[in-house]
């Protein structure tokens, strides 16, 4: 196992998991047979082809962190993304009557 990184698991407006590390997000990608969960930049799909990924075990652990980035950091956007699921998991934890879904109250207070 990896030492030392620091990661922050989320979901993103559409409910999928992504991974915070420092200055770079990484998607989910794929799950493989021994149950560990391999995440990709965010920049893989574009021109940049980055090559980063993040590899978890079933307890969420970091199994291996490959810091391959060809690109600058996006600091503001992980900045953004740490509030956005901050401010979730507070309106999850705090009592909600029932027919008001947490993403309808969140999409109100962001806007």
């Amino acid at each position: 196992m990896e030492d030392n990184i620091e990661i922050e698991i989320s979901e993103t407006n559409r409910g999928k998991q992504i991974i915070i590390n420092k200055k770079h997000k990484f998607n989910f990608s794929f799950q493989r047979k021994d149950k560990s969960k391999i995440y990709r930049c965010t920049e893989y799909k574009t021109l940049n082809k980055c090559k980063s990924l993040i590899i978890l075990n079933d307890k969420k652990e970091v199994l291996k962190y490959e810091s391959l980035h060809n690109h600058i950091e996006k600091e503001i956007d992980v900045s953004i993304s740490v509030a956005k699921h901050k401010i979730k998991e507070e309106i999850k934890k705090n009592s909600i009557p029932m027919d008001i879904k947490p993403k309808h109250i969140f999409n109100a207070v962001s806007q």
